[in-house]
């Protein structure tokens, strides 16, 4: 009898050591998940800033080189901000592109020349924290973004005059 409670004794630390070492594991398991995550999102916030500054920057710059003739770009304020203006002329008819920051997004609207618009109005091109376009001489322009704590700038000339 003496023989068989030692056996169970045995059997039982037995069963706890291995049930222990298992929950250790189940822990550091979740703890590298938990890890894992973290890493994730953090990854996946900093692609999604690097994101919004380069297209942001990209698609002004493709903009300018697009509208890239003699008196068709230009810098203009809207409610305080600046903006930049293209003008266009499609069948005969004067319009004009703005880009411009408005509700932490970067807008553009197309609108017949001298139209009003409210800022609401534009269609949202990429989610930004601050947007910024200043001329640093006739031909040059210098562009500033930001996204979360990423910031760029891009300085762009013009080839017409």
């Amino acid at each position: 009898m003496n023989y068989k409670n030692i056996k169970a004794n045995k059997f039982s630390i037995q069963f706890l050591l291995i049930m222990l070492l298992f929950l250790i594991i189940v822990i550091l398991s979740s703890m590298i998940i938990l890890l894992g995550n973290d890493i994730y999102k953090s990854i996946n916030e900093d692609r999604q800033s690097n994101y919004e500054v380069r297209v942001s920057l990209s698609y002004i710059e493709n903009k300018i080189r697009q509208s890239d003739k003699e008196n068709a770009v230009e810098i203009k304020e809207v409610h305080g901000q600046p903006a930049l203006l293209i003008k266009e002329n499609y069948d005969g008819i004067n319009y004009e592109t703005w880009i411009y920051y408005y509700n932490n997004c970067l807008n553009e609207i197309l609108i017949e020349e001298h139209d009003e618009f409210q800022l609401q109005d534009g269609m949202k091109i990429v989610n930004l924290d601050g947007f910024n376009i200043t001329e640093i001489n006739k031909n040059t322009f210098k562009i500033s973004v930001e996204s979360k704590d990423r910031k760029s700038e891009l300085i762009l000339g013009k080839n017409s005059k």
